[in-house]
Formats: C-alpha cells, structure tokens, sequence
C-alpha cells in the first residue's frame, strides 16, 4: 500500500544530532501542527530552522496478513519560511502471512512540501491553506518486505479553520507505485475534520479513498479516528484507528505516536 503514514526509540539521539544542524527553534508561541496521527497531510510547513520529529508504531490486520512496524520516524527540516525538507528513517516491518513470516527494514523516503498559502488572506483562497507535497520511496528496503522500485507521489494538501475549536483539511494526490513488477497510476483523496474537546486534547475523524491500492484492483475506503494530546507547547501524543468501508483494505488499524518541535 502506499501514502500510509505510518512511540520512537530513537527520538532523543536524532533529536540531537538534528538540533545542531538547525539554524534556529520555533517559537513556543506558534501552535504545534503535525503530519500524524491522521493520513492527510496538513496544509503548511514547519517554518525556517525548525526540526520536527514525528513518530510512532502500527499494527495493521489486513485479513490475510498482519503488519506491525516501527518507529516509522519522519524528519521534518524548515529550511525556509515556506519550504521544508522531509527523510523518513529506517522503519522495520515485522509480517505474518499465509506462507509464514517475513521482517526487516521498508524503503526509506525523501520528500519536500512548499507552503502555497498561509489562510490569513481575504475570500475563499486567502482563508484557504495551501501547499504541494513531493515525495518518493527510495528502494533500501529488505527484498522481504519492501519494493525494489521508487515509488513517487505528490499531493495537494488544503486546511480550513472553520471555529477556534473545529478544522479541516483535505488532500488531493497521485501516485506511481509498482505492483509485482507492474508500475500503475493511483489516485487518493481524504477528508478530516479535527475537534478541540478539552484543554490540549483534539479528536479527529477521517475518510480515505483510493482509486486503486495495488495493480488491477478495487476501489478503496477507509475510516479513521483518533486522539491527540498537547504535553507542552513542542511535544504531541497520539493514538488512532481505523477500518476499511469497502471489500479490500485494512480490516483494523491501531497506532501510538509522538511528535516533537525543535
């Protein structure tokens, strides 16, 4: 499957090793916007000299298969006021099918998201915001359990702020993975709307649709639901889940996370 985005063991060691290459640290001031738990993509970008970590772990039942992986790491590195450089680490993948069991390392990903519009303007598209995510696989991924081939996507990533409490966003994206050595077009969207229902707690709900999630295949859908919860002004918990609403997809989704602003 692709776009997944998927509790980090290797946080305070590259939380370092990123802090000294940063030119700067966020205001504690600016609120803490995260690419997770949810699978949309939000609309804007860390800012210049700011490194985000965002992490966590998965377990996937897909009927014929389970999927447990960790610590899925992305590093988020603003290296402007309106583009950031993305790397997804390493993340190990243990699989239980029908002919047994397979482990080891998926593909890494590179990435870059620019920040088309702010949503401090006047009208529709000056309260909308905006930006252009661009991103690939990179085929370093255990022959076992991951694609020998680059796998590229781009999404259009949209946000709105509907009361103080309430938010949505929406993503609009292709893909161009491969499939038992077929390469095939894959277009998604999904649409979520998050609630602030406590002092630093927010819940949101999900639906993701994909045209085609692997060669040949069926329609997709997928709802997801979860919770974050706001520590401090630089530090995110999460926990989610999801289900599929058609006849393919994951059949129960469970994640923890964590995001981190340095």
């Amino acid at each position: 499957m692709i776009g997944r985005k998927n509790l980090t063991t290797w946080m305070a060691g590259i939380a370092s090793m990123c802090a000294l290459l940063a030119p700067g640290q966020a205001s504690a001031k600016d609120p803490l916007i995260t690419d997770r738990p949810d699978f949309t993509e939000s609309a804007f970008v860390v800012g210049r000299g700011t490194v985000q970590l965002e992490g966590g772990g998965t377990y996937a039942d897909f009927g014929n298969e389970c999927v447990t992986t960790l610590p899925e790491l992305l590093v988020r590195w603003g290296i402007t006021r309106t583009i950031e450089l993305r790397f997804l680490t390493p993340t190990y993948a243990w699989i239980d099918g029908p002919d047994g069991s397979n482990s080891g390392f998926l593909s890494t990903a590179l990435g870059v998201k620019i920040a088309l519009n702010d949503g401090d303007g006047d009208g529709f598209w000056g309260k909308t915001g905006a930006a252009l995510l661009v991103a690939t696989t990179v085929p370093t991924g255990s022959s076992a359990v991951a694609s020998s081939a680059w796998q590229p996507t781009a999404t259009l990533s949209l946000a709105w702020d509907l009361s103080k409490t309430i938010g949505l966003g929406a993503n609009i994206g292709w893909g161009r993975p491969e499939d038992v050595g077929r390469r095939f077009n894959t277009f998604f969207t999904s649409v979520a709307a998050g609630f602030g229902v406590a002092k630093n707690t927010s819940v949101f709900t999900e639906l993701i649709f994909f045209d085609r999630e692997r060669d040949r295949g069926p329609n997709t859908s997928t709802f997801q639901t979860g919770l974050t919860y706001l520590v401090n002004p630089d530090l995110q918990l999460d926990i989610r889940a999801a289900r599929r609403l058609s006849s393919e997809g994951v059949e129960i989704l469970i994640g923890l996370g964590a995001s981190a602003r340095f």
